[in-house]
């Protein structure tokens, strides 16, 4: 009979059953034959215990459920029937325009993760502002910087001192 690499004997020819029995040598990981376990057959004959199911999906299909429902606003005379995803928008935006600070921030974090511009009006406006404010910098600070290179500042000094050079010379 052959053995493989393994150390385990070969299944092929006749006697193979016997000759197994025969070499095998229970020890250390080699427990007896009929202590093994049998094709077919787990370790764990009642299983892993199952995992409690995720409550996440079951939120996020109530989430979804809750902001598809529809409502009837009533704007003035006017009616109008909105999901409520699209009346709690609304609702955000018009509390982000009366200078809500926490609608703000809710507001911009929402714009930046749905990647909206919110500055995509005024963003014309912003830059012909900014270009005449910077303009008007310049000028002054080029105002600045040429009114001292053009005429020093005179250094006045207290007459206690212009007398004490005086006498120093004097004394010389």
């Amino acid at each position: 009979m052959s053995k493989k690499n393994n150390g385990r004997p070969s299944a092929t020819g006749g006697g193979a059953a016997t000759e197994r029995s025969e070499e095998y040598k229970v020890g250390p990981c080699h427990p007896p034959r009929e202590h093994q376990w049998k094709p077919g057959q787990s370790g764990n004959p009642k299983g892993a215990k199952r995992k409690p199911s995720s409550i996440a999906l079951d939120l996020k299909a109530l989430l979804e459920r809750a902001l598809d429902k529809k409502v009837t606003l009533k704007q003035g005379e006017k009616k109008q029937t909105v999901t409520m995803a699209a009346a709690g928008i609304e609702q955000l935006v018009a509390q982000y325009a009366k200078g809500d600070r926490h609608a703000r921030r809710d507001l911009i974090a929402l714009a930046d993760k749905l990647g909206v511009d919110l500055m995509a009006g005024q963003r014309q406006a912003i830059e012909e502002a900014l270009t005449l404010n910077q303009e008007a910098i310049l000028l002054t600070y080029v105002k600045r910087q040429y009114d001292k290179a053009s005429t020093p500042s005179p250094v006045f000094a207290p007459p206690e001192l212009l007398d004490d050079d005086l006498q120093d010379q004097n004394k010389d």
